[in-house]
Formats: C-alpha cells, sequence, structure tokens
C-alpha cells in the first residue's frame, strides 16, 4: 500500500471608543480599518471534559530534514519594499505631481449635462460636481491603463472560453485541471490568462477543428492522483487504475464570444447618457485576469478571493511580522481594474492578512499553545494543508512526500468507533494489503503500520493522530510527519493580542504605503514588480511580457485628482460654542446642550480572585498618588458629571463582587455572580450603572449587556479599572464616560448648524447595517439586522431596531416592521407629525448588489409608507445613499500645506486634512459618488468613506449632500471629534455589534468541532427591554 492508512472499520473587553479610520489590518480577526478586530476568545464548550495535548518542555521536532524552498521557506523577509515602521512625508517619486487631465475633467463636465435629471440603469444620474471648499490636488493609487487603440496601434481583440468540468470538483483540483489544459496543443503559441476556476482569455481564437477534431470536450487525467508522485506502469495494480479513474475528469472549453477593447473606451468617453456597452462586466472580468496572470502563476504568491496576491516564503517581496500564537502577518496587495469616466483605471493597495506559519506541525501547535484542550487544537488546524514526509527508519531523506489536508484528530463516526482524540497506539482499522494477492483484512493500529508498511517507527505514538481523508473515511496520519504548507491564510477571529500586533503591521504611513505599490522610476513598488508592470531602471520593460501582448498598456505612476477640504461646522455647547482644528475639540468645562436625567444610579465593582484580581488599587501607590480608596475616585466622577449638568438622582451604594477566574469553566458560576448584580441594582431601582472591570474581557462584557439590555433593562457602562483610576489622561477617560452616560439619559452633548437645504427640521435620518456570522461562528448562526433613526431636527438619539435573520443573507427582512418603529417614534417625538423626507445611509452593501437593495429592500420601506401616510402621493421623498468603507481608493497629499502634520512640532499622520473630499477622476460614469474623509486618521493610511446614491427624490445638489454629510460626522456623540463614516451608518454598525455580543457564543469567538449548532428556538433573536428600547442603549 503506497497510501495513507485508511479507516475501513473504524474512523474519525470594555466600552470601545471612536473610529480611526485608517489603514489598521485587514485580518479575518476584524473588519479592519476604522474598527480593527473584533478580537474574541479561542475555543468553546465541548461535550467532554476538555483534553489536553502535552507540550510541556518543547515541541519535538519530527523526522527527516526541515524541509527547503516551499517546505520551510526562509525566515521572514522585508523584501526590497520599504521596511516596516519608518519616518512619514509626502509621497515623492522624484517629480512633481501633474495637474489632473483635463480632458478627464471636461468629460465629466460634458457627461453631466446629459444626466442630471434622469434616471440611468436605474440610477439617478449625477446632477453636477461639489464646488465648495479649498481647492487641492491629490494622488490616488490608480494608473491608467491605455488600449492599443487609444496610442493608434494595431487593435487586439480579446477572446472568451468557459471551462466546465464534469461532477464535483474542489478549487486545488479544478486548478490542476486547468494547468493540464493549458499544456494541450490548441493553446500552443497563444497568449493566455485564466482565474484557474472557470474563465479563459485569449489573443486568438482557439483552432478547436484542428487540434481537437472540431470538439470542445477533452479528456484530463492528473498526474498525481492523491496528491502524490507515482511512476508509470505498463500494468499497474488494480488500486492504482482505480486512483486514475477517480483522477479522470471530462473538460469542456465553451467559446463565449470576442470582446473589443476600442468599443469600452468609446462607451466611457461618450457623453450620451444613453451610451451602453454590454459586454462591459465580461470585459472588466477578462482584464483582471490578465492583470492577476503574473502573482497567479507564482508558486510563492498567494491569491485570496479574487484580487488580493500575498507574497509569502520564499518571494523577494514578502513583508511579514509576527502576531503570535503560530500565526504571522503578511504584506499584500490588492488590484482591481475600474471603469471611470473618458478612461480605465488599475486600483492597486496595499493590505494585510493573517496567515498560519509554515513550521513542523507540532512547532506550530506549540505556539498556539500545547497545553491547551484538544477540541481547540483540532479547531486551530482544522483544513491546514500539510506535507507529510515518510523517512524510513536509519534514513535522512524522505522516501515519499505526500500534501494532505488535515480533518481533525480521530473521533467516532456513525457506526465506526474509534477513541476520541486516541494515540497512534489506540486508533486502528481494517487494512488490506493490496499489493498482494488475495488480501484479508486485518486490524492494525497506526503505529505497527507505519513501522510494517513503511519501516518508520514514530517517536511520539502517544500523540493524537490526525485524519486527512474526510469525517467518513477517515486516513489517520502520525503530526509528527508533517509540515504545514507556506501562504495559507487564518480566517478566524484573531485574539486581543493578535490583532494588536496587526494593527502594528498594517498602520503605515501613507508615503510609506504609497512606496509599496508605485514606488519610483529607479525603484518601482512591489505591487507594480508583483503584476509585472515594472522593474527596476534599466531591467527593460515586463510589460512587453505580461500585458501588452493582450493590447493595454499601464501607467506606472499614480494618476492626481481635484479635490476640496470642506470646512468644519461650529460645535454649540450649552454655554459657547467651539471651532474644531484637524477633526477635533476640547470638551473641557462645556455645560451639554441638554444634559441627561436618571432617577438614580449606581456603582459596580468586579473584581477576580487570585493575584492582581482587583479593579480597583485601594491603597496608595507612588503612581496613584491622589487615590487613596475607591469612594473617592466615584466621588471625584460623580463631581464630574454633575460639572456637565448630568442629573444622577440617588447614588445608591456601590456593589463589589468577586467573581473567579475568568475562563471558560467558571461561566456559568460567574453568569450567576453577574445575574445577582443586577438583581440588586433593580430592587434599588438604578436606571444606570457604572461598572469597573478588573481588565477587558469580552465574555464578561457581552453577559453584563445582555443581563443589562434585554433581562432588566438597566443601562451599563463600563471602565477598565486601570484606565479609569489612571492619573495622566483620567479627565478625558471621565468625559468619554460622561458622553455615554448623557446620551443613555435622554441628553444632548453638542450640536452642529446642519439645516443644509433641502434639508429641514422635518427630515428624518435612518442608518441601516446587517452583520454576519465569522468563520469560527457556530453552524447555523445567525446575521443581525439593524435600523436606527434620529428622532428629531437635533439628530442627536438614535434608537434603533435589531432582529436576527438568515445566516450571511445581506438584504434586510424585517425592514417593513423596523421602519414602521422608527415612524413611530418620531410621531411620539413630533407631535404625531410623520417626517416628509427620509434619507437612508445604507452600510454593509458591495457594488453589485446596490441594484438588489432598490429591488428587496424598498418594495418593505414602501409598504411602510403606505401604511402610515396611506397614497403614494403622500409618501415622503426618500433617497437612499450607500455607504462604504472596504474599498480599496486611498489618496496623498502633494503639498505639506495640504496634509495633516504640524511644523511646529513636527508631527502628523501625513493624510489628507479632515473634510477632504473627492468626487472626480476615479468615479465611475453612471453613479453618483463621492469619497469624503472626514475624520483625522491619527495613525496608518487614511481610508476615506464611500458614497453612492441609488436613490433621490429630495434632488440633491452634489455640494449640498456632500456638507451635509461631513457635517453629520461631527454629531457622533460619544466622541469629541470628527468620524470617519457618517453617525447614522456608525450607529448601526455599533447596533450590529452590540447584537453579536447577546449571541456572543454563537458569533463571537471561535467555536470548536465540539460546540453545538446554533438553536434559533432557544436563543434571543430581537427582543430588548421595553425600558430602555427607546433609547441609544447601543452606545
Amino acid at each position: 500500500m503506497s497510501g495513507n492508512p485508511r479507516g475501513r472499520g473504524s474512523g474519525r473587553g470594555g466600552e470601545s471608543g471612536g473610529r480611526g479610520g485608517g489603514d489598521r489590518g485587514a485580518s479575518r480577526g476584524g473588519r479592519g480599518g476604522d474598527r480593527g478586530g473584533r478580537g474574541g476568545a479561542s475555543g468553546g464548550p465541548s461535550s467532554e471534559q476538555p483534553q489536553q495535548m502535552a507540550m510541556r518542555g518543547g515541541p519535538p521536532r519530527g523526522r527527516g530534514d526541515r524541509g527547503t524552498g516551499q517546505t520551510r521557506g526562509p525566515g521572514p523577509s522585508r523584501g526590497p519594499g520599504p521596511p516596516r515602521g519608518g519616518r512619514g512625508g509626502i509621497y515623492d517619486p522624484g517629480e512633481p505631481a501633474p495637474a489632473p487631465d483635463a480632458r478627464v475633467h471636461k468629460a465629466e463636465d460634458d457627461l453631466v449635462k446629459e444626466t442630471k435629471g434622469k434616471i440611468i440603469d436605474g440610477f439617478p444620474g449625477r446632477s453636477g460636481f461639489g464646488t465648495q471648499g479649498k481647492q487641492i490636488v491629490l494622488r490616488a493609487n490608480y494608473f491608467v491603463i491605455v488600449t492599443a487603440f487609444e496610442q493608434n496601434l494595431p487593435e487586439q481583440p480579446l477572446y472568451r472560453y468557459e471551462l466546465s468540468v464534469s461532477g464535483e470538483v474542489s478549487k486545488p483540483k479544478r486548478r490542476q485541471i486547468f494547468e493540464e489544459v493549458l499544456l494541450h496543443p490548441v493553446l500552443k503559441g497563444v497568449n493566455w490568462g485564466t482565474d484557474y476556476a472557470t474563465i479563459l482569455v485569449t489573443t486568438k481564437e482557439l483552432d478547436m477543428k484542428q487540434h481537437m477534431g472540431g470538439s470542445s470536450k477533452m479528456k484530463i487525467t492528473l498526474s498525481r492522483p492523491g496528491g502524490q508522485q507515482q511512476q508509470q506502469q505498463d500494468n499497474p495494480p488494480d488500486f492504482v487504475q482505480e486512483a486514475r479513474r477517480r483522477n479522470t475528469f471530462l473538460a469542456s472549453l465553451n467559446y463565449q464570444g470576442s470582446f473589443n477593447l476600442r468599443q469600452m473606451i468609446e462607451y466611457l468617453r461618450s457623453p450620451s447618457a444613453g451610451a451602453m456597452y454590454q459586454g462591459s462586466a465580461d470585459l472588466i472580468q477578462m482584464l483582471n485576469i490578465i492583470l492577476a496572470k503574473a502573482p497567479n502563476s507564482s508558486p510563492t504568491v498567494r491569491n485570496i478571493g479574487q484580487n488580493k496576491f500575498y507574497p509569502f516564503h520564499g518571494h523577494p517581496g514578502m513583508e511579514s511580522a509576527n502576531l503570535g500564537a503560530g500565526l504571522e502577518a503578511l504584506r499584500g496587495y490588492y488590484s482591481s481594474v475600474r471603469p471611470t469616466v473618458g478612461r480605465m483605471l488599475l486600483n492597486l493597495n496595499a493590505t494585510s492578512g493573517a496567515f498560519f506559519k509554515p513550521l513542523l506541525l507540532f512547532d506550530l501547535i506549540g505556539e498556539f499553545g500545547g497545553g491547551k484542550p484538544l477540541d481547540q487544537i483540532e479547531a486551530f488546524i482544522r483544513m491546514l494543508k500539510v506535507e507529510a514526509k515518510y523517512v524510513k527508519d536509519g534514513q535522512t531523506k524522505p522516501f515519499m512526500v505526500k500534501i494532505k489536508t488535515i480533518v481533525g484528530f480521530a473521533r467516532s463516526i456513525g457506526k465506526l468507533k474509534v477513541k476520541r482524540f486516541g494515540n497512534a497506539r489506540e486508533v486502528k482499522f481494517s487494512f488490506e494489503d493490496r499489493t498482494k494477492p488475495n488480501p484479508s483484512a486485518q486490524e492494525i493500529s497506526v503505529f505497527d503500520y507505519f513501522k510494517r508498511q513503511h519501516g518508520i517507527t514514530l517517536t511520539y505514538p502517544d500523540r493524537p493522530v490526525l485524519n486527512v481523508g474526510t469525517p467518513g473515511d477517515p486516513q489517520y496520519l502520525p503530526a509528527e510527519l508533517c509540515t504545514v504548507l507556506p501562504g495559507q491564510a487564518y480566517r478566524r477571529l484573531l485574539s486581543g493580542d493578535q490583532t494588536t500586533e496587526m494593527l502594528s503591521f498594517a498602520a503605515r504611513f501613507p508615503n510609506l504605503n504609497a512606496m509599496s505599490i508605485a514606488g519610483t522610476p529607479q525603484n518601482p513598488g512591489t505591487a507594480l514588480r508583483l503584476l509585472r508592470l515594472a522593474d527596476p531602471a534599466g531591467s527593460g520593460d515586463p510589460q512587453i511580457g505580461s500585458v501588452k501582448p493582450f493590447g493595454i498598456s499601464v501607467s506606472t505612476k499614480m494618476i492626481t485628482v481635484p479635490g476640496r477640504i470642506l470646512t468644519a461646522p461650529q460645535i454649540k455647547y450649552g454655554n459657547k460654542s467651539l471651532n474644531p482644528r484637524s477633526g477635533s475639540w476640547n470638551s473641557a468645562n462645556q455645560r451639554f446642550v441638554k444634559p441627561g436625567k436618571f432617577d438614580g444610579w449606581q456603582v459596580v465593582i468586579l473584581n477576580v480572585r487570585g493575584n492582581r484580581g482587583n479593579a480597583l488599587v485601594a491603597e496608595p501607590t507612588q503612581y496613584q498618588p491622589d487615590i487613596s480608596r475607591p469612594s473617592k475616585l466615584i466621588d471625584d466622577f460623580a463631581k464630574f458629571l454633575k460639572d456637565y449638568g448630568i442629573q444622577m438622582g440617588t447614588r445608591h451604594p456601590t456593589q463589589e463582587h468577586l467573581l473567579e477566574p475568568l475562563t471558560m469553566q467558571n461561566r456559568e458560576q460567574n453568569d450567576k455572580q453577574l445575574k445577582q448584580v443586577f438583581a440588586n441594582a433593580n430592587t434599588k431601582r438604578a436606571a444606570i450603572m457604572l461598572v469597573i472591570l478588573p481588565a477587558n474581557d469580552k465574555w464578561l462584557y457581552a453577559r453584563l449587556k445582555f443581563h443589562g439590555d434585554i433581562t432588566y433593562g438597566i443601562g451599563t457602562v463600563c471602565a477598565v479599572g486601570n484606565k479609569i483610576q489612571k492619573p495622566n489622561g483620567q479627565g478625558m477617560y471621565f468625559g468619554n464616560l460622561a458622553l455615554k452616560i448623557n446620551l443613555r439619559g435622554g441628553g444632548v452633548s453638542h450640536s452642529v448648524n446642519n439645516v443644509i437645504a433641502p434639508v429641514d427640521k422635518n427630515t428624518m435620518i435612518v442608518g441601516i447595517d446587517v452583520t454576519h456570522p465569522s468563520p469560527g461562528s457556530s453552524e447555523g448562526a445567525p446575521s443581525i439586522a439593524c435600523m436606527v433613526a434620529s428622532t428629531d431636527s437635533q439628530m442627536f438619539a438614535w434608537p434603533g431596531s435589531i432582529k436576527t435573520q438568515k445566516g450571511r443573507q445581506e438584504m434586510v427582512d424585517g425592514i417593513e416592521q423596523m421602519m414602521n418603529e422608527r415612524l413611530d417614534l418620531w410621531q411620539k417625538h413630533n407631535g404625531i407629525k410623520l417626517p416628509t423626507k427620509i434619507i437612508i445611509y445604507r452600510d454593509g452593501v458591495s457594488e453589485g448588489q446596490y441594484m438588489t437593495v432598490l429591488k428587496e429592500e424598498l418594495p418593505g420601506i414602501e409598504k411602510a409608507f403606505t401604511t402610515r401616510y396611506g397614497a403614494k402621493a403622500k409618501h415622503p421623498k426618500l433617497a437612499i445613499i450607500i455607504v462604504g468603507k472596504r474599498h480599496h481608493t486611498r489618496f496623498y497629499p502633494t503639498r505639506e500645506e495640504d496634509a495633516d502634520f504640524n511644523p511646529q512640532k513636527g508631527k502628523g499622520s501625513w493624510n489628507p486634512l479632515p473634510g477632504t473630499v473627492v468626487d472626480r477622476g476615479v468615479t465611475s460614469k453612471i453613479l453618483r459618488e463621492f469619497y469624503l474623509q472626514a475624520h483625522q486618521s491619527l495613525q496608518g493610511t487614511a481610508r476615506p468613506a464611500h458614497y453612492v446614491v441609488i436613490k433621490d427624490e429630495i434632488s440633491f445638489e452634489a455640494d449640498q449632500l456632500e456638507q451635509f454629510t461631513h457635517h453629520l460626522c461631527y454629531l457622533f456623540n460619544r466622541a469629541t471629534k470628527a468620524v470617519s463614516i457618517c453617525p447614522p451608518a456608525y450607529y448601526a454598525d455599533l447596533l450590529c455589534e452590540r447584537g453579536r455580543s447577546y449571541l456572543f457564543t454563537a458569533l463571537a469567538e471561535n467555536n470548536t468541532s465540539e460546540s453545538k449548532a446554533f438553536d434559533s428556538s432557544t436563543s434571543w433573536s430581537g427582543e430588548i427591554h421595553p425600558k430602555i428600547k427607546n433609547t441609544t442603549w447601543y452606545v
């Protein structure tokens, strides 16, 4: 037997702060950018007593050599690009920034004359471009794609084919099939590009008649069945013939048509609103495939998703950082072709992702935490690809190497009984030696199998064996033979510490990111080199062999675009007005516009049994000279609230509770304690509690919010003890807590002059978002849909509706009910009047779903209008604006005076200044859209928010909508700064996050194979306690 043994008879934290808005990570740990990682504790509840994998004293070193190249790879490399860290400044490729292309500017103006007031492809046409604000010039991370037609060169048509394969085929096997197809004589001498999944692009129509007898079908037999090298034999054994049959496929290469780049350019240049090019979407896809050919063909670049490429071990462009616990961060690059007014552009951006380290499997488990329960280790390594080296006793080189995927550890499946987490001596299977005539089945252990069949005496037979087959048809493999292959993305939640490391790696000054992307003519950036668009000066033109054969060339210089810096609104408090500087202001010594009011409140101090478990330091130290007891701290905070004007009511006696260590085993006992905390506060009729925590702990925070928001209807504001006690910055910390408390009491901290026509006091602003299960969520876990809305013209209170729906469904199911609830509350606050205008900011929708919102969500909204207003003629005027924050457009200042930099202090982020708006140069021909960076990004490269108007009955002019949205960003009520996305979308996002905390075990932590599937009949589905549901309880 030359394969693996096959089983035949056996087998198988605290309150968060304001949004940052910079490029600060793009791992699966979180949404990246503004929010950073969601984090989450590893593992989940197990149905068995947790077992541990003994890894004390250092992991074993495995058998045979440690591998080189693809197997092991060199150590972390910085590559040729700029190193991690470095100095900020203006991105300078060695030449002055050119003026934005005047031809594009004219084409945009000409197009507006045709589109204003019209509906184009179902969307409102652009009404104009903004003019308000200081005019500036910015670089953008876009590069002009020039066609042969535009250069007066012979045009090159492109031909599209689609490959269909018989039967169910995995993604890796489909790539193998494609690689075999590309060797077929029909493609000899033809320039091609492919996504290795379905699409083949060629520069010539394939001669099927000559090379395939006129048929589009071909039989493909993969040369390495099961991922294992084998020699061809004239009369192979039956089991080899069986393997070949399993790896033989019937493929069909079907012609889809030819495409002309000239037609695309003529469409983009046409000033006619009715101009169309039906092949636009297909051609853009083909161009993306062509541009991705170089990285997709590299053995040391990993393609994640459709357009992200990560150089890994062995590639000169690799940049990495240690995340801990077996993971590393890799710098990657995003590439996407974008059709804009008058031209096609290539969008290139730097990104970051979390990957498994390419270590011996035992080493990886040791880094992850070899003493952790085995179900957590199993969840961590599940679906990892490993290289198994078979080295006979007494030898150093392997006689056989296999690539396998880990399904898990040994377990019983159905009638197949085997010890859970069994080791190599304990796990047995029925084995037939099919290399011998008339073989008979015999039961054999994994240890004995490797000894007898392969001459390998396992060094660690007491370790759990791996299943690298399927759950129902297991193949067992000792972990000590395995090395983790490089370039494997980690797709689950990152821990808090890993998220911090990821943010540190990803957050770089904008000029450094620009250098990584574009570099200079003498030393091009890694992104350009990766796509074979540029090489160092004197090395020749790589585009001759990459994209020029397809009839295109790509500029290696970033484009420039016109931008404007909008003026910040004046901030009004109860006793004076302030002018923001760099998007922020100081609220010290100000009285709130409308102080909040409570009947009573209580402080709760939660300590944890054990060393350093106290939330507060009771005795004075040299670091806390003014704090002698917790009561003084609370007195100081109460006075602080009073100075703002907040009426807190009766202060009930402080509760102090001792929790058990915050481990999974103690959760049930600690939850009983938390219930008692709320029962005591309920008895005292406390309306809100300040809860002082011993440390950031996501489970503890989630349970506090669940009991407060759902069970008892008592507001909770959380603070971490060592932060609230720290004298340095205590006033700011107190101030942030006061903002949240004031809002819970119906207060208004500050206001801005936001009466920008056509918005008026009868306009309701709505935010909508949906959050989905993470890769580590429980099976069947739901998505959570949320809608928030203003209740009056001050736009400061944002109560919301929240409900669960089918997992990974983006469109909101219960949108009619949600809108009715928001209209109900508006009426209660406005003397039974209904709003005459409604502006919806819809978050979380991808480009391809804009029309879906109009087709699936708009009808539910209009049904709610009919219920409340009657006939359609009486409905409010409606505008729907999509808010995007997961895009890859970035802007770079071209002058120091237009950058966020203080020359007197020598400090700054070097990003565009707060209030920077761009609506020309990188926007599409059809959609009304603009990019707005309202906030100050303190670190990393600022990511502007992207706003797209998909419905507009209010008839906004460009300046009106841009300024209104900008002013809104100064009305986020738990920060004294402008935020990166407008508050309606931000609040909807926060409400979704609160919903995730209610379903913490199912949604917010990495679940193991032992975790139960989500049970909707016994889980929270959207109910909020009636005492608080009409307040902004979730902020």
